[in-house]
């Protein structure tokens, strides 16, 4: 019974001994899986402050736990705000992918589609090339050829290339869209810094915007994206700049330098006619005397006034060319009758490229006609509205503005039934 009993004890031994060098592994696996989530955290916290804020540490921590970077086909966070901004709460949305949709100019907002990133791959890397960094008051980033218009010298643009400034996406027409983008990057141009991009959740409109753009060549240099699309690069430094800050100037931040820098970055198109050509963009559509002023102004421009400064600038020989929606509250056969083009159906994309190509451009009361307006090589015609001209431009005189406004209020009470609206 001794012998038993000792062998027993020595069994117990044993097991209580290898029982608890078991616990001690368990214990050094705890601590060594809680030491190396602090490290993580503190690593994320050193992230966030240098590329792209909250909006990048979650994307990394959701490729973290799920072992890689994030799939075609998850979820992503769009975020709205400047990162930079400590303690200020950031509405963060999700949205699902939707089809993509045609779009017109005078259509409404479409519901936006979610873009999924591979952060990792090779289009998202940073590429600082030469060819991306780059009236009164009129401005962009790319290479530093300059376009020698008027054979100016040729000068070199320096901007830090170790920060990235990037801006918020707000849906809305194209032209709009596209003139919003240049006030930004104008103010990025200023501050010396690299334009970063536009960043918003992927939408069918946004395809429409990048087309437009194309057609001047500065989709590469415009572009929609955002500080997580560079997740991979710690050394570089990236914020957002809120709306308020880059609209407070409006267009006047379009200096005559930014212009230059801006022309020097557009591929223009080959122009189409040989004979001296008036291209008119007539801003018609729903847009009618009959609606109240827009910051002080009526956005719609009477037929008088388009035949008015077409007279004022025509050659013998010259071939005029109207770019208009179908709609219109007045008659367009009146044009068509003088043996002008009249163009309801063209393309954006190719409307854009005969208003930067025309000897003489004679602009709406629209924002689809200053961009391309701040880059024409011909003669900008300018009506007065709310935002600023550049120097440059031929300002409509007192003369016919004193006839138009004439012809707006003969409109209104003949041809406005319900009065203005």
């Amino acid at each position: 019974m001794t012998v038993i009993r000792k062998s027993t004890m020595k069994v117990r031994k044993r097991y209580r001994a290898a029982h608890s060098s078991s616990e001690n592994k368990r214990s050094k696996i705890v601590i060594m899986n809680a030491l190396f989530l602090i490290c993580f955290a503190i690593y994320q916290i050193i992230l966030s402050r240098s590329n792209g804020g909250r909006e990048a540490v979650v994307s990394t921590y959701k490729s973290f736990l799920k072992g890689g970077p994030l799939p075609r086909d998850s979820g992503d966070i769009v975020y709205r705000g400047d990162p930079t901004t400590v303690g200020e709460d950031q509405p963060k949305i999700e949205t699902k992918v939707q089809e993509q949709q045609s779009i017109e100019e005078n259509e409404g907002e479409i519901p936006q589609i979610l873009v999924q990133h591979d952060i990792f791959s090779s289009e998202n890397e940073v590429k600082l090339q030469s060819d991306i960094l780059g009236g009164e008051d009129g401005g962009e980033l790319g290479n530093k050829k300059e376009l020698s218009i008027k054979g100016e010298p040729e000068r070199s643009y320096v901007f830090d290339t170790d920060h990235q400034i990037f801006h918020n996406y707000f849906p809305g027409k194209s032209g709009k869209v596209v003139e919003d983008m240049l006030i930004a990057h104008a103010y990025i141009f200023h501050q010396n810094t690299t334009y970063g991009g536009c960043c918003g959740s992927r939408s069918a409109k946004m395809t429409a915007h990048e087309d437009l753009l194309d057609a001047l060549g500065l989709k590469d240099v415009l572009r929609f994206r955002c500080p997580r699309d560079y997740i991979h690069d710690t050394k570089t430094r990236r914020s957002v700049i809120p709306k308020d800050r880059y609209m407070s100037e409006d267009t006047h931040i379009w200096t005559p330098e930014y212009v230059d820098y801006l022309r020097s970055l557009v591929t223009y198109p080959e122009r189409r006619h040989k004979e001296y050509t008036i291209v008119v963009h007539m801003l018609r559509g729903n847009t009618s005397p009959c609606k109240k002023v827009n910051r002080g102004y009526h956005s719609y421009l009477s037929n008088l006034h388009y035949q008015n400064l077409i007279d004022k600038y025509m050659k013998p020989g010259a071939r005029v060319i109207i770019y208009t929606s179908a709609k219109s509250f007045e008659d367009l056969n009146e044009f068509k009758n003088r043996g002008y083009e009249v163009n309801t159906g063209t393309s954006l994309k190719d409307t854009w490229k005969e208003f930067v190509t025309a000897d003489v451009f004679i602009m709406s009361r629209s924002d689809f006609s200053m961009v391309p307006a701040m880059v024409a090589k011909g003669i900008v015609v300018y009506t007065p509205f709310w935002h600023h001209p550049l120097r440059l431009w031929k300002r409509a005189s007192k003369s016919i503005m004193k006839k138009t406004d004439e012809e707006t209020v003969r409109l209104q009470k003949t041809k406005c039934l319900y009065g203005i609206e």
